[in-house]
């Protein structure tokens, strides 16, 4: 009896231990694709980006616009924003279980939605709206249309950004926990970069390691000889599905050091306020020269959500030692390649020595440049790691004609995870701006503010800056009609355009803005047109308060 009784136990626990699985799974497999055609893939969870850790997938539209985007699961729309920017027309939807979808640049929301967007659009005459949309119970069906696809926002060509996250947290989760996608192909490996760390921490030359397939996807780079000290590892690496062009993140990432794990990187789930410590994770200069290299050590790393390592996940290679590294790499569908090399530790590296002329900036400290009229301050953290620099004041010929006053902090231009506060000393004309030079010798405006010591900017790079005086209005370019839109064009050559207002009949206008095509776009069927004649009128002011007005009649048959 006693036998009877025990195994019914065991049993009952396995049958619960099934049940218990199998929610698990339905937990993690209860999401409809956002899109009804086959999933394809332009960018993954977790990958590596300019300014940011991508928090979502891309889909694939196939180049078009306005396809049916639908809701993904039972839920309620939470929140609307609209922008000329970043997702530009995106929705919010709460779900049971505790999680929010997103849906980014979409062309246009179904009427419902549409309806409810608009009125708050007159209320507040604003084509930009982030409106919190929970008093206004708009519901929709797992199945259910809710938008159509399009390009808005930062959008760089047709697709759809779909996100999920934690409500009550607001972390941003791997959709691919929740969807799968067809993937057969492991990661692809180009290279290995050893990065050899001096006493203070500085990089030092970093010399790449060519690796060579030896089949199933394993990959070896022989002995490569590193100065004795501490050894950073970076790989140069990117993924691909079938049918898809686009190069994707790494989901999946490990170093080992003679059997022992250093760093650990699994994209599961993101914090929005990570975005800063995106250049912890790439090379910043490699990224620049369109090369991905994920960096496997870090001084911040730790602070990454995504990412364990020990000891920053440096390696200490000694004198005349041999440490046998490996590096395995995989999607979320499990498919994998590794890499194998040898590090050899020869003589360690000359101490560091400066000139005169030379600064070395240390990470965990605040420190300061001057030169001339000319001061930046830096807070502790704010770098990396420690760099030397050359700070100093030239004039360059920008052109054949125009000569300007350039103060550099160096050669490289290193990204900050902390503003740096730059104040350029003086008097100065009115609308002067302080602006980073970027390639070419284009100007970047920075935000500018005048103190009592001069002008001030916060850059989020340590490069080359100088001061130009914006005088100029904005240009506003009347294109003219196409059926029943009605379209201008707005550029700005140096401040950047910072509103707009549109007027018919003395009454605002609903117009929309495309920042990335400088397109602004209305529809004669809006209320305030009246059949016959329309006086319209358009005011555009940049960043220092440059104006431009633009009046036209507008007839309405």
């Amino acid at each position: 009896m006693t036998n009877k009784i025990m195994w019914r136990g065991i049993g009952a626990l396995l049958l619960m231990l099934l049940l218990l699985s199998s929610n698990v799974c339905a937990q993690t497999d209860t999401l409809l694709y956002p899109l009804k055609n086959v999933p394809l893939l332009s960018g993954n969870f977790g990958e590596l980006r300019a300014t940011h850790l991508h928090s979502g997938l891309d889909f694939k539209t196939g180049g078009r616009e306005g396809l049916p985007v639908i809701c993904v699961k039972d839920g309620v729309v939470a929140r609307v924003k609209v922008s000329a920017t970043g997702y530009g027309n995106a929705l919010y939807l709460e779900h049971e279980g505790g999680i929010t979808t997103v849906y980014g640049h979409l062309s246009r929301f179904v009427p419902r939605i549409a309806k409810v967007v608009r009125n708050i659009q007159y209320n507040k005459e604003s084509f930009e709206v982030d409106e919190n949309m929970s008093g206004y119970e708009l519901r929709f069906r797992a199945g259910d249309t809710i938008a159509y696809s399009g390009n808005t926002g930062s959008s760089g060509g047709p697709h759809l950004h779909f996100e999920v996250r934690d409500t009550k947290s607001e972390r941003a989760l791997n959709p691919l926990r929740f969807l799968s996608v067809k993937d057969q192909t492991g990661p692809s490996v180009r290279g290995v970069y050893v990065y050899p760390i001096s006493n203070e921490g500085v990089r030092n030359a970093t010399r790449r390691v060519e690796v060579k397939n030896t089949g199933n996807r394993v990959f070896r780079g022989g002995k490569v000889g590193v100065p004795a000290g501490m050894v950073g590892i970076g790989i140069q690496s990117d993924d691909y599905m079938k049918d898809s062009w686009n190069k994707l993140g790494v989901y999946d990432l490990s170093v080992s050091a003679n059997g022992q794990e250093v760093f650990k990187m699994t994209m599961n789930e993101l914090s929005f306020d990570e975005t800063f410590l995106v250049n912890e994770l790439k090379d910043f200069h490699h990224y620049r020269e369109n090369r991905l290299v994920y960096l496997t050590f870090g001084n911040y790393q730790e602070q990454l959500l995504s990412v364990r390592n020990q000891n920053g996940g440096f390696i200490p290679v000694e004198k005349d030692s041999v440490v046998d590294v490996t590096v395995d790499l995989s999607d979320i569908n499990g498919n994998r390649s590794s890499i194998m090399f040898q590090l050899w530790g020869k003589s360690p590296s000359r101490e560091l020595v400066l000139t005169d002329e030379e600064k070395l900036l240390m990470n965990h400290q605040n420190d300061s440049l001057k030169q001339g009229i000319y001061t930046l301050w830096l807070e502790a953290d704010a770098l990396s790691y420690p760099i030397v620099c050359k700070p100093e004041v030239s004039s360059r010929l920008r052109d054949s004609v125009e000569t300007i006053e350039v103060f550099s902090t160096g050669k490289q231009i290193y990204p900050l995870m902390k503003n740096a506060r730059l104040v350029v000393g003086g008097k100065f004309p009115e609308k002067s701006v302080i602006c980073l030079l970027e390639k070419s010798n284009r100007f970047a405006a920075l935000k500018t503010r005048w103190t009592k010591e001069g002008l001030e900017a916060f850059p989020r790079v340590l490069g080359e800056y100088t001061v130009r005086q914006d005088t100029i209005a904005p240009v506003v370019l009347y294109t003219g009609r196409a059926g029943q839109k009605i379209r201008f064009k707005m550029v700005d050559d140096l401040s950047g355009i910072s509103s707009y207002r549109v007027e018919v009949n003395g009454k605002w206008c609903l117009f929309t803005y495309d920042a990335k095509n400088r397109l602004l776009e209305g529809n004669i069927n809006e209320p305030v047109f009246v059949k016959g004649k329309n006086r319209l009128v358009l005011k555009v002011e940049d960043a220092v308060k440059n104006i431009a007005t633009f009046e036209t009649d507008i007839y309405k048959k």
